[in-house]
């Protein structure tokens, strides 16, 4: 995860927080009590914890953790300097049952793609953990890149990235390799002025379809709410929309 720490720098310059997006967040979970305040949330792959510390000024009790330790210490001093208590904790995904106990949490969100850096096997694996962490009628909030736009359109990447100051770029290029059916995921941070290689990276992502997270999604105990096709909560198009973003409740 070196390419997490050296991203890390740059990460809310790339990716800000977007705010309509945490207003579809907050639409999902905000009624599952009378109170926010008495709402228990879970933060998977929490990045620098944009998302986190806004959703606990809301009033949210918030827990999130990250793999990579340079997002967490950086979310601390975030969180700190906002005068707000989130617990950040430093986890893998498919380790959560080591630190939440069952029905902890009344909602959990995985945003930004997170869930795809897992393989096949071990999505379904994870939505079963989540599950069982979820209170009843608990809910989930997922978004990933709406992949079944990539692989019928042939798609090679997804649009540069500029930063907010301009002084940054980030590239991301798709190899999509059909025998194993994986997307080798290139990534490359550049100064923008100088281009120069800031740092680079490849990974292994899961191309995870509509049909097939609802499908996991139902094995591990979810009923599927609301499907959209942008932060906006517009309706989901399989060839238009950018992002594939799903609600479940659990059953």
């Amino acid at each position: 995860m070196e390419f997490y720490s050296d991203f890390s720098k740059n990460y809310d310059k790339i990716f800000p927080l977007n705010d309509k997006k945490l207003e579809l967040i907050d639409n999902t979970f905000k009624n599952l009590k009378e109170k926010r305040e008495d709402i228990k949330l879970l933060d998977v792959g929490c990045g620098t914890g944009n998302y986190s510390i806004a959703l606990a000024k809301k009033g949210y009790q918030l827990k999130a953790f990250d793999i990579d330790a340079e997002m967490i210490s950086l979310a601390e001093s975030k969180m700190k300097e906002s005068r707000v208590n989130i617990d950040f904790y430093r986890l893998g995904m498919m380790h959560i049952k080591e630190k939440f106990n069952s029905s902890s949490f009344d909602g959990i969100y995985i945003i930004g793609n997170v869930l795809v850096h897992l393989s096949q096997t071990k999505i379904n694996k994870f939505l079963k953990l989540a599950a069982d962490i979820l209170n009843d009628n608990g809910k989930i909030f997922i978004q990933i890149v709406n992949y079944h736009r990539i692989l019928e359109m042939d798609l090679n990447g997804l649009p540069t990235i500029y930063s907010q100051d301009n002084l940054v770029r980030f590239e991301r290029d798709y190899r999509y390799q059909e025998q194993e059916n994986i997307i080798y995921f290139i990534t490359r941070l550049i100064d923008h002025f100088e281009d120069k290689i800031l740092s680079e990276n490849k990974i292994e992502l899961y191309p995870l379809c509509k049909d097939e997270l609802e499908e996991y999604l139902t094995e591990a105990g979810f009923e599927i709410k609301n499907i959209y096709g942008s932060p906006n909560g517009d309706q989901y198009r399989e060839l238009k929309s950018i992002p594939l973003i799903m609600t479940a409740e659990k059953r």
